[in-house]
């Protein structure tokens, strides 16, 4: 006779074997305590047999399985049979980008973080602007306003701190970063030119 053997707290099925034969009894078998011969249930690959209110049922197995993290689309797994993902805040279905947040039951485009992204990727713009202007002008800010710059150094400073002002209000604008229009960089040759022809 099969017997099959489940935990005494869960009721999770162990595994099944061959009953012992009582031996003061041979037409008997030993059936031993958390086991049971009712004939096992037909399980899917998702399933798993429990032993509850003296009948079989089949909940959910998705050990082994991998599994990702709803909040951040990480891979992870369950470990104990009878949990579902959605109980463990999972989901079978991979983050299909860095894009999409887990909303109603599925992966949606976020806009919010296409929002962050795209306003991260305007600062970086904005940065590399503003630091090539500050330096074209590095050390004249105090030099310009003791009155120690040339007439074409001045020039070249007013054009520089005009850039820079522009960035500023671009970033400024309503609409910032969907609807960002930069600013020209300076031409700095009609400026220089005649430094030039005196170098010659």
């Amino acid at each position: 006779m099969l017997i099959h053997q489940y935990d005494n707290h869960n009721g999770q099925y162990h595994s099944s074997r061959l009953a012992d034969a009582d031996p003061r009894h041979l037409d008997r078998w030993l059936i031993p305590a958390f086991s049971t011969t009712e004939t096992m249930p037909e399980r899917t690959a998702l399933s798993w047999p429990f032993y509850r209110d003296g009948a079989w049922t089949l909940l959910p197995d998705y050990r082994g399985r991998i599994l990702y993290r709803q909040d951040t689309g990480e891979a992870a797994e369950i470990l104990v049979a009878g949990q579902t993902p959605a109980e463990q805040g999972l989901t079978d279905v991979p983050r299909p980008s860095d894009n999409h947040t887990w909303r109603d039951g599925e992966w949606k485009i976020d806009p919010a973080v296409i929002a962050q992204k795209q306003r991260a990727a305007a600062m970086v713009e904005f940065e590399r602007r503003m630091t090539l202007a500050r330096a074209k002008n590095a050390g004249r800010a105090d030099a310009y306003a003791a009155g120690l710059l040339s007439e074409v150094e001045i020039d070249h400073f007013r054009l520089w701190s005009a850039y820079q002002l522009a960035l500023v209000r671009a970033i400024e604008q309503d609409g910032f970063p969907d609807a960002v229009v930069w600013p020209t960089e300076p031409d700095e040759d009609p400026i220089l030119a005649p430094l030039s022809r005196l170098s010659e």
